[in-house]
Parts: C-alpha cells; structure tokens; sequence
C-alpha cells in the first residue's frame, strides 16, 4: 500500500483522491481552507455566489467514470441535466440560439441566422481530430512519443486557430465564435494551435450539462464519496512544498511540519516551493464583473457570448447572479447597451474583480506558445513520486480536463495487490 499525500481539495485532489482510495492506497488530503470544494464552490461576496468560470460541462462521462470508479454510480449522488446551449450575440445585434449535441439543431441555427452554414460541415472534419486527442493525449498521461511525427500530421499541428479559422470561415463574425473565447481565457489566437478548435466539435456530439444544484452540490458529492471512501482529510492544512531526497519526492511541508509520503499529488492552486516552475508563461485570466440582479431583470438564458469589440461573456451561476468576463475597455454594462442587452436599472449589487485579485486566489493556467506548450505543461515530466492535476498542470483547468487527468493518474499508479488469501 502506498501512502498517497494529496494536496487541495478542490475538483482536482477530491477526484483523484476518492480513486486512489478506491484503488485501496493510503490516502491523506490536505487543504488549506475549512471546507473542500475549492473553486466548486463558487465565489462568495455580498449576498450572493458566483461562480467565476462557466459551471456547465460537456463529456458528462467524465463525471459518471468518476463517481462509478470510486464507489456508488453518479445517479445515485447527483443529477445531471442537459443545457439548452449558448447564445451569440453580435456587433450587428444579430442573435443566434446555438444548440448544443445536436447537429441538425446547429444547421437549423446557422441557416436562420446568416442563409449558410459553413460550420458543420468544419466540425464534420474533426472527427480524426477527436479520436487523435482523446486516446493520444487525455486518455493516458503523455510520453515523449505521444506527439509523435504522425500525430502532428494528424493535429496539424503547426497550423494555429487564427489561419485556421481564416481557412474554413469567410465570415469575421463566425471566426469570432471561436476566436473571442481564447482571447478571454487569455490566450491569443496566433500561438494556440487549430486542434484546440476540437472543443466545439465535442459540444455538438455531447452537449453540454449541468450538475443539478450547481457546483456546490458536486462538491457536496465528493466530500461525502471521500467520507465513504475514509480518506483522511486534514482541512486548515496548507502545504507549502515538497520534501525531495536524491531527486525523488518524500513528502510535503506545512507549518505544523512535515508531512511524509510516498507519493505526492500536488492539487493545491499554487505552484509549490522546491520544485522548479516550468519556463512557461501564466495565463492572466480577463476581469470578472458580479452583478445580482432584481427580479425584473430580462429574461436571458444561462449562457451568452457577445461577439463585439470588446467582446464578452455572461453566465448565471445561482439564480440572480450573473458573472460577466471581459477586457476592461469600458464598463461591461455599459458595452452590452449596444448589443441590445440592457440590465443597468436591474443590478441591485455589484462587485469588480480586476485580473490581480483572480490571479491571487489561484491558477489559472498557463499560456499556449505553440503546440508544444502541450507537453510542457507540468505532469508529464516531474520528478519521480510527484503527481499533479488541476489548474496549473497537465492538459488544462476545465472541469472535463481535470477529471480525465485524475483518471489517467489514478490508472498510472494502478491498485494496490489484494493479499492472497492465508
């Protein structure tokens, strides 16, 4: 039995955790806050909750795999819903309703909206792509050979989303359904590479979902699995950084000391003393505005893009409380005036949060710098006895990300042998 220190317990430390207990390792979690959940749980300030990045997914198999390989099936902890979709919104105030997992829906919408359809048949051309990534890249944790010379044919990998997007669309305003949302994670499009375009072909196969309850009750779910599991949780735990020994990683320190371990799982959104950072760039994530809206307010759907200059993005993650991501160019409420969206005279609290006070709660990533940023990213290349997921690591911080990470780890280290029977 290895004795297994995860650090954070947010998605990231309660997913991998709960597998590796089922794998019957020794498993001690711990975090620094007086609750588990992390970012689930959604930003608190004033009278209301936000959650600061889109708290719908799509791969809902992500969340069945997890909850099935660590104990009792997700329908019998959570439910699950499917989400209509997203709307756009554009300079022109021409509006697009886009369904998602469907792909007649799509055409439907596109043909309504501009007379063509020039998207469905691009994402029919992904399907090679797909398959590529997901048995390449996010099934397994990556070696030196997973970029291989016939994966990168198959990727293109040299080809980055802004020529690609120049390629396949005509229409500036379809480029900007993929462009604008890299831009606001803080990326630009000129050094991401066209594979990430993949997102929107997984969208329409699998739709995208919602966890009954909201985030919170995901993060409910996984502390009571880690209870049934009987993972040692240590909350108001925060470990600083690891403990190395001729190059292999002995354990985590903390103030109350150290704190010894076979394996390391570093969860934690910060990067940890004594291990060098990667020479990659932090991704500064775009300003965050929080408005609680009145009762009266207009009816929108969960989930809107605004495709103008500059271009924003606006969710609501518990009812009333709308987050709105954007550059700061002018007041976001202002700015949606001009795309016909107005809620000024509806906003009964408010909060701002600049790129400072997002990066000081935690990661937020790192910057892609061509298609190599792939493999650079921390996980598959760490001392031995170091693991880690989340945010910061290997492949990326969205939900589905970070649970086929946790599962490709946990499968990595495998069960701990059953003792023959005596």
């Amino acid at each position: 039995m290895a004795r297994i220190v995860v650090v954070g317990g947010g998605f990231a430390g309660t997913s991998l955790a709960a597998r590796l207990a089922k794998l019957r390792h020794e498993v001690v979690l711990l975090e620094a806050s007086d609750r588990l959940g992390g970012r689930l749980r959604g930003h608190r300030v004033g009278d209301g909750v936000w959650q600061l990045d889109p708290d719908t997914f799509t791969l809902p198999g992500v969340l069945r795999d997890l909850f099935r390989k660590s104990g009792r099936p997700l329908d019998a902890a959570l439910t699950i819903e499917t989400v209509p979709g997203r709307r756009h919104v554009f300079a022109d105030r021409t509006v697009m309703d886009l369904p998602m997992g469907r792909r007649s829906g799509q055409v439907d919408a596109f043909v309504e909206a501009f007379g063509v359809d020039p998207w469905s048949p691009w994402l029919d051309t992904m399907s090679d792509r797909w398959d590529t990534v997901r048995r390449r890249l996010l099934n397994q944790v990556p070696d030196e050979d997973a970029l291989d010379r016939s994966t990168r044919r198959i990727l293109e990998a040299r080809r980055t989303l802004r020529r690609e997007t120049q390629r396949v669309l005509d229409d500036r305003q379809l480029r900007r359904i993929v462009l604008d949302p890299v831009v606001l994670a803080g990326d630009d499009p000129r050094l991401v590479p066209a594979a990430a375009a993949v997102v929107h072909h997984v969208e329409r196969g699998f739709g995208r979902w919602a966890v009954d309850g909201g985030m919170t009750a995901l993060a409910d779910a996984l502390t009571t699995r880690l209870q049934e599991r009987r993972v040692e949780v240590r909350l108001h735990t925060a470990a600083s950084g690891i403990t190395r020994d001729r190059g292999s990683v002995t354990g985590v320190t903390t103030e109350g000391g150290p704190v010894e371990a076979d394996v390391v799982a570093w969860c934690a959104p910060w990067w940890p003393d004594g291990l060098p950072e990667p020479t990659l760039h932090p991704r500064i994530p775009a300003h965050r505005t929080l408005v609680r809206l009145a009762a009266d307010a207009p009816d929108l759907p969960r989930d809107v893009a605004i495709h103008s200059d500059p271009p924003m993005q606006l969710w609501e993650s518990s009812p009333g409380c709308w987050t709105i991501t954007h550059h700061n160019a002018e007041d976001p409420l202002v700015a949606l005036v001009r795309v016909g969206v107005d809620l000024r005279e509806h906003v009964v609290e408010r909060h701002d949060l600049r790129p400072a006070d997002l990066v000081r709660l935690g990661h937020w990533g790192w910057q892609w710098r061509g298609w190599r940023t792939m493999l650079e990213r921390p996980g598959p290349r760490l001392p031995p006895g170091l693991l880690m997921a989340g945010a910061h690591a290997y492949p990326g911080g969205s939900l589905e990300e970070i649970g086929l990470a946790t599962e490709a780890l946990a499968e990595r280290l495998g069960p701990v042998p059953r003792r023959p029977a005596t």
